[in-house]
């Protein structure tokens, strides 16, 4: 009895094994596909540095003309004050107007700086965005047989 026993496991060990022979002959039959024997190993997708810098570029242009539209908002803020405050017949303010007057020109010449660093930033950004150079695709295609199924996996990175 102990005969049978093993005659059937050899049986079942074998049948798998034809199918893949069998598998393996029918896909060497078809020109053009071809059976590996490891999956292809694809590295992660390098990253270019332009596009990192691009998008820190960008960031900083957005940052510059938040800035830019704050301090000339708060600039036209402290010119209504030193309209309240100042006489535009006699050229003369009062403490309130002249220190409204002073703030205002500063916060003028932080918006326009803003203004300039946030437009270089963001048409920087542009510029290598739209010139940095494309990554080539990567696509590899994996056959695996591993002994009841045949297995196929199609592995890209864009």
């Amino acid at each position: 009895m102990s005969g049978s026993q093993t005659s059937t496991a050899v049986r079942r060990h074998c049948r798998p094994v034809v199918r893949v022979t069998a598998l393996v002959f029918a896909i060497g039959a078809y020109p053009g596909i071809a059976l590996a024997d490891p999956p292809l190993e694809l590295g992660p997708p390098v990253s270019e540095p332009a596009p990192i810098t691009a998008y820190v570029i960008g960031a900083l242009g957005l940052s510059g003309i938040s800035v830019a539209g704050v301090t000339g908002f708060l600039a036209m803020n402290q010119q209504g004050i030193a309209e309240d405050h100042c006489s535009p017949t006699l050229r003369v303010c009062d403490g309130a107007g002249r220190q409204a007057n002073e703030t205002g020109r500063t916060l003028r010449d932080i918006s326009t700086a803003a203004w300039i660093v946030g437009g270089i930033g963001v048409g920087l950004s542009a510029y290598l965005l739209l010139t940095a150079p494309s990554r080539p695709n990567q696509v590899a295609l994996s056959v695996t047989v591993d002994g009841a199924q045949p297995k196929a996996a199609l592995v890209a990175h864009f």
